[in-house]
């Protein structure tokens, strides 16, 4: 018999963020999210648009591109400089892809969403939910 010892994550590790400041976006743009709802540890840069870990472990993250005026936006998770998943919107007006994904990540390691390719801009408001990117730390 096996015995397996779970113990509870010892810190609270959590942001939310949505919005952007700009809405039209180049190939290749890390999103910058400035409407910082949470961000216990203080992980989420609102200046580089990276979360950086500050502390080692497995963590959540989830994201939802809305792409506005008919358009469309490939994005993708970025973790330590490598593509990791893609999500796309169709050209249809106002389509939102979300995704997910579970990384364990070391003290220092980056995690951000970059916009791959766009043929046109992406629907996000300041203090609107409709674009947003979120991660915690589930266990250490």
């Amino acid at each position: 018999m096996i015995l397996i010892l779970r113990y509870p994550v010892s810190a609270t590790i959590v942001f939310q963020v949505m919005g952007t400041q700009k809405t039209s976006f180049s190939t290749n743009d890390i999103i910058i999210f400035t409407n910082v709802t949470m961000n216990q540890g203080s992980g989420y840069s609102r200046t580089t648009g990276k979360f950086t870990a500050p502390l080692s472990g497995l963590y959540l993250f989830v994201k939802q591109i809305c792409s506005g005026g008919g358009n469309y936006a490939y994005t993708q998770f970025v973790y330590n400089n490598n593509m990791v998943l893609r999500s796309s919107t169709s050209s249809s007006y106002n389509q939102c892809a979300s995704a997910q994904i579970y990384l364990h990540l070391s003290k220092g390691d980056q995690v951000w969403v970059k916009l791959t390719s766009t043929a046109g801009s992406i629907y996000s408001y300041h203090d609107s939910g409709t674009t947003n990117f979120a991660g915690a730390l589930i266990n250490v």
